[in-house]
């Protein structure tokens, strides 16, 4: 019998909504305190009332029971969700009160698909007072994140709504968030490299604004313009890839080029990856990222101590091995005594120190070359290999080594033929690890990637763009219900 009481007056309720009936409203809450912990709804009331429009009682039933705001109605989303989707302020402002605890106001709740709260929508659609209001009630909303791990401007960005974005990098100044510019996405994607890849001009001059300029729209926080995505590409790798550049695009690579300059300038044995190239060409210069300027000088103190041991080890060998050059002079060896190692010591000697000393010179020259007198150093290096291969002539024991049946092979020509294959090989196995070890990173971010997106991405769908109003859409719906009740009544 009290079920059937509490479901009579619940309908009476959505009836008094219906008709805008304020005062028969409150007197049958009046005489029915519990019937929203009791009543079973056919309809969600407070829903109701954001069809109708009708605000007082939005405002009556969100202070006496706030969750009903939480109940999703079109594709996993909130009537917050809604009105922010289409841009109705005032619903929006209405809404914004509502707090389902005291500690999570309703513009924090998420979709179902692609756990986005009512900010995200809002900007998505570009509704900047909307993005305003938002903000103003729960300014920590402009930190979170969707299914991909997408920001507030990794979304206009990928949206093309660049009134939103300036209103964003302005709100998140204020609040101190300018980190949020430069955060990833799921797939390793800046801010910079969605706004190049979707030829958002304006965004991107937002991004990297002219130092030297007074624009407004800029900011002060450094964004990495090197930075790389999972595939391993930056932004001036993505603006390269466009095809048929037009006026935008070649816009966009002249002001990514001049912060990578600017940046260079400012730090320039910083740990980016700088890349300068002219499009359509196929080489770049890449500065590793271990190579700052502490370790640029250690690194030019130990090489010059390797030289410098090398020489004297060099000059000091006759003395270290009298009774080899004495043995070994015009004595003939077979190739395979070499790999048995019954040549002399003093050989192996100088073939060691024949490959520490060429690469230690050729690094040192190409470190040095940096220099504004790079040339000079360059030469400088190729000097000082000449003379310690004049050195190693005079000092190197003189015998042959047969190879074949006729052919002999002066220790001298050997030991050098020795040292670059042993250089050649050591280069080559190098490039082979590195080029393994990318493999598998690549390998292995490809699949966090998967794992990720399997695990984030709820749809592998873009958002839909809404056409219809919200005010039109909510005033039909109302329409409709008005019209049943009036039906059912006669």
């Amino acid at each position: 019998m009290a079920a059937s009481n509490n479901s009579s007056v619940s309908s009476k309720l959505l009836d008094a909504i219906t008709n805008d009936d304020m005062e028969a409203w409150q007197l049958l809450i009046l005489a029915n305190p519990k019937v929203f912990d009791l009543a079973v709804w056919p309809e969600n009331p407070l829903i109701l009332a954001c069809k109708l429009r009708r605000f007082a009682f939005i405002l009556v039933i969100g202070n006496i029971k706030p969750e009903l705001a939480l109940q999703k109605i079109q594709d996993g989303t909130t009537v917050l969700h809604l009105s922010s989707i289409y841009g109705d302020e005032e619903m929006v402002m209405a809404l914004l009160d509502l707090r389902v605890n005291v500690d999570r106001p309703l513009c924090y709740e998420k979709d179902d698909d692609f756990f986005m709260i009512p900010l995200q929508f809002a900007v998505v659609h570009g509704h900047v007072d909307v993005i305003l209001l938002l903000l103003s009630a729960c300014p920590d909303s402009i930190t979170e994140l969707n299914s991909d791990k997408q920001t507030v401007f990794h979304l206009a960005a990928e949206y093309c709504v660049p009134d939103a974005f300036r209103v964003l990098v302005g709100e998140a100044k204020k609040l101190n968030r300018e980190y949020l510019l430069d955060e990833e996405d799921s797939h390793g994607n800046t801010v910079l490299h969605i706004a190049v890849h979707y030829k958002q001009l304006r965004i991107v001059k937002m991004c990297l604004p002219d130092q030297l300029s007074s624009t407004t729209d800029g900011h002060d926080f450094p964004i990495r313009v090197n930075a790389k995505n999972m595939n391993d590409e930056t932004a001036l790798d993505l603006c390269d890839k466009i095809p048929d550049p037009d006026h935008e695009t070649r816009q966009i690579d002249s002001i990514i080029r001049k912060a990578i300059r600017r940046e260079m300038s400012l730090s320039p044995d910083s740990g980016a990856d700088h890349r300068h190239r002219k499009r359509g060409s196929s080489t770049s210069t890449t500065i590793p990222s271990w190579l700052t300027l502490e370790t640029k000088n250690v690194l030019l103190v130990v090489l010059a101590i390797f030289i410098t041991l090398a020489f004297t080890l060099t000059c000091s060998l006759p003395t270290f091995f009298p009774k080899e050059y004495l043995l070994a002079i015009d004595l003939e060896f077979e190739l395979k005594d070499l790999l048995y190692a019954k040549l002399p010591v003093i050989f192996y000697f100088m073939s060691f120190i024949t490959v520490l000393l060429t690469t230690s010179t050729c690094i040192l020259s190409v470190l040095l070359y940096s220099l504004p007198c790079g040339t000079l150093m360059l030469l400088g290096g190729f000097v000082t290999f000449i003379l310690y291969l004049l050195l190693a002539y005079f000092v190197m024991p003189k015998f042959s080594v047969r190879v074949g049946s006729r052919r002999r092979l002066p220790s001298y020509y050997l030991m050098l033929i020795l040292a670059l294959g042993f250089i050649f090989v050591g280069s080559l196995l190098i490039h082979l690890g590195d080029c393994l070890i990318l493999c598998c990173n690549n390998y292995a971010k490809s699949v966090i990637n998967k794992v990720v997106s399997k695990f984030w991405s709820r749809r592998n769908k873009r958002l839909p763009i809404s056409n219809p109003s919200f005010q039109v859409q909510m005033s039909q719906v109302g329409n409709a219900l008005l019209a049943s009740t009036s039906t059912s009544n006669n």
